[in-house]
């Protein structure tokens, strides 16, 4: 098999090479400065590899995307591992700081790990749009206005105008397409059957490989699954995570208090500033939403929800109103090539479903997708991958009981039915960012599953309890300063 592999990586460099030797970026896949994980060293190889726009015309566009082969030293490697990253919008090729743990040594002791830049994001084409993302921060202080969203829609009218001069095709950045770049780079690796290792977004380009191609995946792992339909978060998950958080404060504090009703009053009586800078409700729901995705900082900001409520004091909310100004991706162009084209049904009237949800937190940046989305025109991918169907895939799918983003309850109803060889381990006390965490600090669980399929629940870390002390301490005067930045 190490035979098989050099040589093919000879070709491999060959064959681009003479492809795309006019691309002044371009850098051929060669042998890298080492990776050291865990103080020891993997060989590693990165360049590029030259794919079509358009998988169903060879004919079309070549575009440029990153590699990233971390080699095992076994001379007798089992299935190679493939990275899926979260997003959209987000890079598919890991750092060496992120990939520099103990579990990640203990898979390349039998398995290549290998990440291939999406498209969209990495390589020569980025779907980059800071105008559009400038736009998300609303006008006039208040995000979801009407001038605010038809300022995002004659934004994304101008950007589609720039992506037509520029002959980029954005119905071909769509998952299915991402897949087939995947596909490219396995077989010149030669590489008959393969590991999935996805985290959320990933997740979901990892559940349609194996309804592609379900011959080549050998086990899936899923962290933070999203069943088709759920890329656009609705107000109920967010709600749901919170009543959550108010029980187990009941049971962990002995005590009446409500996080809920504490957020609903600060909500009701939020001030026109605080200190010199002006405050908008729904960018703080917002901000809100994003501090769910991981429970240290969700705990510190319902403390900001209690101060603000019993003491008048909104500087902690300021702050994350500003966080959710920042939290936009930049790369919003991929951000709707992918969900728009795997998720939208025409038929649905999501932006009447946002503006009529009565929870707490509203629609808030839903919203915002929902009510301009139809602006893009996405051609939709086939209906066959838009929808829940049989898969025979070995696959595991991990959880977090506190995850608003993808919950638990909904892979249990929407997405294990499907799953003939599906097993699903929901992980106590944590949400979306802690599964990773969890599951990555766990030294031998991933060689373990990708090596026998054998998994041990017991072998996970997770806190015994929530902890609602708050652990972030962030001062008014660094709050000003931060504010001051726009």
């Amino acid at each position: 098999m190490i035979k098989n592999f050099k040589f093919s990586f000879v070709l491999f460099v060959i064959v681009i090479n003479s492809a795309c030797s006019q691309q002044s970026f371009y850098q051929p896949i060669q042998r890298t400065e080492d990776f050291l994980i865990d103080s020891l060293k993997f060989e590693a190889f990165e360049g590029f590899v030259e794919v079509p726009e358009n998988h169903q015309n060879n004919n079309s566009r070549r575009i440029q995307l990153p590699v990233l082969v971390i080699k095992t030293p076994n001379k007798n490697p089992k299935e190679a591992v493939f990275w899926l990253d979260g997003g959209p919008g987000g890079s598919n090729i890991i750092s060496r700081d992120k990939i520099n743990l103990r579990s990640a040594a203990n898979a390349l002791k039998n398995h290549d790990f290998v990440c291939v830049g999406y498209r969209g994001v990495d390589g020569s084409i980025k779907l980059e749009a800071k105008k559009i993302t400038k736009a998300f921060k609303g006008l006039d202080h208040k995000m979801l206005s009407e001038k605010s969203i038809r300022n995002i829609r004659e934004t994304i009218k101008d950007y589609k105008a720039d992506l037509k001069e520029k002959n980029i095709d954005i119905n071909q950045y769509h998952i299915l397409n991402v897949i087939e770049d995947m596909e490219t780079v396995r077989k010149q690796l030669s590489y008959k059957k393969i590991n999935l290792l996805s985290v959320s977004y990933g997740t979901r380009v990892a559940l349609l490989y194996s309804y592609q191609y379900p011959e080549i995946i050998h086990r899936t792992l899923m962290i933070g699954a999203s069943p088709p339909g759920y890329f656009l978060a609705r107000p109920e998950q967010a709600e749901a995570v919170i009543d959550k958080y108010d029980q187990l404060y009941r049971e962990n504090i002995n005590s009446g208090y409500s996080i809920k009703e504490t957020m609903k009053k600060a909500l009701q009586n939020v001030p026109k500033r605080w200190s010199v800078f002006r405050l908008d409700a729904d960018k703080i729901k917002a901000g809100t939403v994003n501090a769910l995705y991981n429970v240290d900082f969700a705990v510190s900001v319902f403390d900001a929800y209690k101060k603000a409520a019993e003491e008048e004091d909104y500087s902690g909310l300021f702050m994350l109103q500003k966080l959710s100004d920042v939290s936009h991706p930049k790369v919003m162009g991929d951000v709707f090539a992918k969900t728009v084209s795997a998720d939208w049904d025409n038929n649905k009237e999501y932006e009447q479903e946002m503006r009529n949800s009565h929870a707490i937190l509203g629609g808030n940046v839903s919203l915002l997708y929902a009510a301009t989305s139809k602006e893009w025109e996405i051609i939709p991918i086939p209906s066959a991958y838009q929808k829940c169907r049989q898969s025979n895939t070995e696959t595991l799918i991990i959880s977090g009981d506190l995850d608003h983003r993808t919950p638990p309850e909904i892979v249990d109803k929407k997405l294990m039915p499907f799953l003939t060889n599906g097993r699903h381990i929901i992980l106590k006390n944590c949400s979306h960012i802690d599964i990773l965490s969890v599951v990555m600090k766990n030294e031998t669980f991933i060689e373990q599953y990708f090596g026998s399929g054998e998994i041990e629940e017991t072998t996970f870390i997770v806190p015994e309890k929530v902890d609602f002390t708050s652990k972030i301490k962030i001062g008014k005067f660094k709050i000003f300063l931060f504010g001051m930045f726009k």
